[in-house]
């Protein structure tokens, strides 16, 4: 009897460890594209180790091809485009991902914060692991980068 009780205290534990990390987005549950999303938005703060995501809204839609190309990092020739286009037997993929989060500013006050994350993908397999794939808020870390005055610095933290 006491036995039962046990593994029942535990099943309900682990339940409610497990239940709370999968509702904070916690990995394991956390998708591949998320994570680098995190890192994109890490990379524009000022003190990147006070970053808290929030809550995330993920989705995924099917774009057309000229979708797909209109990313910066994807452009290609026109007649790249069209080799590529025969050549997919899918239709490209966009996934979102709306994170909302908080951090430090300059000053030291926390600041709360939406993010919209975007990456374009081919085929829907290949997830994004370097932040320079990803869009934050429409724009490349990088092009976002260059238009701040801080630029030199931004870019040399980008490793760019």
């Amino acid at each position: 009897m006491r036995t039962k009780l046990v593994i029942a205290m535990l099943l309900s534990f682990g339940v409610i460890v497990l239940g709370h990390a999968y509702l904070r987005g916690y990995a394991p549950f956390t998708a591949q594209f998320v994570q680098t999303c995190d890192r994109a938005i890490k990379e524009r703060l000022v003190d990147p180790s006070t970053y808290e995501r929030i809550s995330v809204d993920e989705s995924r839609k099917t774009i057309t091809f000229d979708e797909f190309f209109k990313d910066p990092i994807r452009r290609v020739s026109e007649a790249a485009k069209k080799a590529i286009a025969q050549v997919e037997r899918a239709s490209p993929v966009q996934y979102i991902a709306l994170i909302d989060y908080q951090a430090q500013d300059r000053i030291g006050a926390i600041i709360r914060e939406s993010a919209t994350c975007t990456f374009n993908s081919l085929d829907g397999s290949d997830m994004p692991e370097r932040t320079g794939f990803v869009q934050v808020d429409g724009e490349h870390n990088i092009t976002w980068a260059a238009r701040q005055p801080n630029a030199a610095a931004l870019l040399s933290r980008l490793g760019r």
